[in-house]
């Protein structure tokens, strides 16, 4: 089993899609920095284990009470993560549990430690667990209690040369993996040129920032927290906090960068780092020579990477196309890409922008409905991921020949702006050579390929109907997936049943624009 870094699920603050949480192949560790016997533990954890903690329980583990301790501990920092996710909850592999507190016999000595930490002290216990599980799919996931959440973190340095040779042998099998791949093996090139802003830069340029009223890329509103708990605001799901942010990021960066690790077919291998997890108003305070980052990223990559797979007509696709043809407006259409295509079937139905796809993109939207039904709805975001690596491995790949060494983020590209052309070059040849038509975003500074127009619509709703063709709403429907209490309230509301596509076209659409 490959044994790779800690895949965390982070919403909201990362501004980018979701990472997936439970990665089978991916080694549930702790973030692995070069300093490998340093941990992030929860306060108090040691104290109460040292304390409270019958020493017998203790002895199961160790027979010195000491290496016991710090084995719960490192178990416990495999939870750190969860500090700065929404979900408390974590996928823990039990291979690599084993690999972090197995002694010298290879005695299997995480189970007992997991009894420690369930039962915990008089005051409560240090996890909860959930045991469901399903071998390949996900594994135990693990919670650290109230208590010990609303402690913060605090850092341990590890005495026992055991587990620091245990921690070092993961740390150099890990780094070796990267090396063998092309975008991780860049990433370790590049970070030895990257400058960091301080913490108190960060909170000025945060303060500035919330007075401009900044968004992030997922329209969530920056915002100060002033030690007020979220509960101070009616909206505080819509806001991205200042102060969280830069935790996060002295989290990802106070003790060197984590070795970049490479997801699973789950997330197409995408590639997870300290860049990758950091707030994208952060990332952008980056500089090389004392000089910010150059970011080039494609215009609406993933709808483009759709229509490839799925054997769309459309080429060339942009958030601004969409948004002239549904009247809705184009940052609204940005947030829904993000996610139209990951959503199950029923849920793509009410989006806003099912209505376009509908008209424009009937056989696609027909191919992908069968997809999910065979496979599960998460197989389309698999599969758009997978195109997605492949041609930014191709574009890495590529500029490594030419020296050149980038900042990686997922669909994105953050370079030095004396590099920016040829990289927007190589980016909008070789997403062509992949069957994939769309090009970097470019600010008016550099020129781009041309671009053809969106193509006009020639069908509607489903495969083999024309726009005057009359057709029954009692058939359709259903085959749009309706269930029979749509069905019905939409017959009721047009008040017939029998109508051309071209009405039901306008219907679906209007009462998307009223939905929205």
């Amino acid at each position: 089993m490959n044994i790779k870094t800690d895949y965390l699920s982070l919403t909201g603050d990362t501004e980018d899609i979701q990472i997936l949480q439970n990665d089978h192949n991916l080694a549930e560790l702790a973030l692995q920095f070069p300093n490998v016997n340093s941990l992030l533990i929860p306060k108090k954890t040691e104290y109460n284990l040292r304390k409270y903690v019958p020493k017998a329980m203790l002895k199961a583990i160790d027979s010195d009470v000491n290496v016991a301790v710090e084995k719960c501990l490192v178990f416990l920092s495999n939870l750190s993560s969860t500090y700065y996710t929404d979900d408390k909850w974590k996928s823990l592999n039990a291979t690599i549990l084993h690999q972090q507190t197995k002694s010298k016999d290879n005695t299997y000595i995480y189970t007992r430690i997991i009894e420690v930490l369930k039962h915990g002290t008089s005051k409560g216990a240090f996890i909860e667990v959930n045991n469901s599980y399903l071998e390949r799919e996900y594994s135990k996931k693990y919670r650290l209690t109230d208590t010990y959440l609303k402690a913060g973190l605090a850092e341990y340095i590890i005495k026992d040369s055991g587990i620091v040779l245990n921690q070092n042998r993961l740390f150099y099998e890990q780094l070796n993996e990267a090396m063998e791949h092309p975008i991780c093996s860049n990433l370790i090139k590049m970070y030895p040129k990257i400058e960091l802003p301080t913490s108190k830069e960060l909170l000025v340029i945060g303060k500035r920032l919330v007075k401009e009223s900044h968004r992030t890329k997922k329209r969530k509103i920056l915002t100060m927290r002033n030690n007020h708990k979220n509960d101070y605001w009616k909206d505080s799901d819509n806001r991205s906090f200042v102060e969280d942010n830069i935790k996060l990021f002295e989290f990802l960066t106070n003790r060197g960068f984590m070795i970049p690790s490479v997801g699973d077919e789950k997330s197409g291998g995408r590639v997870v780092d300290s860049f990758t997890l950091m707030p994208a108003w952060i990332r952008e305070q980056i500089t090389v020579n004392g000089i910010k980052l150059a970011e080039c990223d494609y215009t609406a990559l993933h709808p483009n990477i759709a229509i490839k797979i799925y054997d769309g007509k459309l080429t060339y696709l942009t958030h601004q196309n969409v948004a002239e043809r549904t009247g809705i407006d184009v940052k609204s259409i940005k947030i829904e890409h993000l996610s139209f295509f990951n959503k199950q079937w029923l849920a793509m139905l009410k989006s806003p922008l099912f209505a376009f796809y509908s008209k424009h993109e009937a056989d696609m939207l027909s191919r992908i409905y069968n997809d999910k039904k065979e496979h599960g709805h998460k197989v389309t975001s698999a599969k758009m991921f997978s195109v997605e690596v492949a041609i930014m491995t191709d574009v890495i790949k590529h500029l490594s020949t030419q020296g050149i060494n980038v900042l990686y983020v997922y669909d994105a590209l953050l370079c030095e702006d004396k590099d920016k052309a040829i990289v927007v070059e190589t980016m909008n040849r070789i997403i062509l050579e992949h069957g994939v038509y769309t090009c970097v975003k470019v600010d008016g500074a550099l020129p781009v390929d041309s671009t053809e127009p969106l193509a006009p619509s020639q069908t509607v709703e489903l495969p083999k109907f024309a726009l005057d063709e009359v057709v029954n709403l009692y058939e359709v429907l259903p085959m749009l997936s309706y269930d029979a209490d749509d069905t019905m309230t939409i017959i009721y509301d047009i008040d017939y049943s029998n109508i051309t596509m071209n009405e039901l076209v306008k219907y679906i659409t209007k009462k998307a624009r009223e939905q929205k």
